[in-house]
């Protein structure tokens, strides 16, 4: 990932790296890096494709040379993007070029999950138990209405490297500011800098994850405000007999009711997914 002067001063994040070809430069989301220390765009990877230095320094094999690992597609005889960084001393240090899913080693043109009809294998039970489990705590701490929350059902996977879970949470956090509507009814974004809004993921406790709405508010609204607006907005009635809660999930599975005498700022972070309950 690389962050150029302009786009560091505006606050946003370039993401990838432009080709190294000079005919090509094109700014690739997904750069691959060549044994040349170079990075290249999926089209331009093929060290004979960039005329590869490598190559050069290589002497002529005098016998029969191991052949490279081919793509897993069945239909493609590339090389694997494996075969090319694939060695043996370094092979605790870096990522394996595989495909999360199914575990096969692919060229650039059939690295994503689609393109080669990807089966995935981690069991399809694995998710629904580690949903019962967060609803078990959910419902031992706040009651049986906070059962059917679904915890981390709509998260995509994080990564254990800290600098590639810096890159992911600059880029879902790129992609929540944009998609992002003001809750309040009477901001707009000319009214509001980016840097003093509050953005968050919200449902209904008996909503599906994937029907959350992602909005956002003033970084000075206090939490009882922004639960009037949500209860408003979501159709759901406010009163001293079915009063309404703000839930926060935290990322270890975790809930924590919010005080509405509290600013909402102070007590969650930027990007936080919540749940309004009874």
């Amino acid at each position: 990932m690389s962050v150029s002067d302009s786009a560091s001063g505006s606050g946003l994040v370039q993401v990838g790296a432009h080709c190294s070809l000079s005919v090509c430069n094109l700014n690739d989301f997904l750069p691959i890096r060549c044994k040349c220390d170079k990075l290249f765009c999926r089209d331009h990877i093929i060290p004979e494709a960039h005329d590869c230095p490598i190559l050069v320094q290589q002497p002529k094999a005098t016998g029969s040379s191991p052949k490279l690992q081919r793509c897993a597609a069945s239909s493609c005889n590339k090389p694997s993007l494996e075969a090319y960084i694939a060695n043996a001393e370094v092979a605790t240090q870096r990522s394996p070029a595989l495909c999360p899913g199914c575990r096969h080693a692919f060229c650039a043109e059939h690295r994503e999950p689609k393109a080669h009809s990807c089966s995935p294998l981690q069991s399809p039970r694995e998710p629904t138990q580690k949903n019962a489990t967060a609803k078990a705590l959910l419902s031992k701490h706040f009651g049986s209405t906070i059962s059917n929350v679904s915890v981390n059902a709509s998260r995509p996977a994080l990564s254990s490297n800290p600098k590639k879970l810096a890159q992911q949470q600059q880029v879902a956090a790129m992609k929540m500011r944009h998609k992002a509507k003001p809750a309040d009814p009477k901001d707009t974004p000319a009214s509001v800098p980016v840097d003093q809004r509050l953005h968050i993921k919200v449902r209904r406790v008996e909503d599906d994850p994937i029907s959350e709405q992602i909005l956002w508010f003033r970084k000075s609204t206090w939490t009882g405000r922004a639960l009037d607006m949500l209860g408003s907005l979501f159709k759901m009635t406010i009163s001293d007999t079915e009063p309404l809660k703000l839930l926060y999930v935290t990322d270890d599975e975790a809930t924590v009711v919010l005080s509405n005498d509290k600013a909402l700022a102070n007590q969650i972070p930027d990007g936080a997914s919540l749940v309004l309950s009874r």
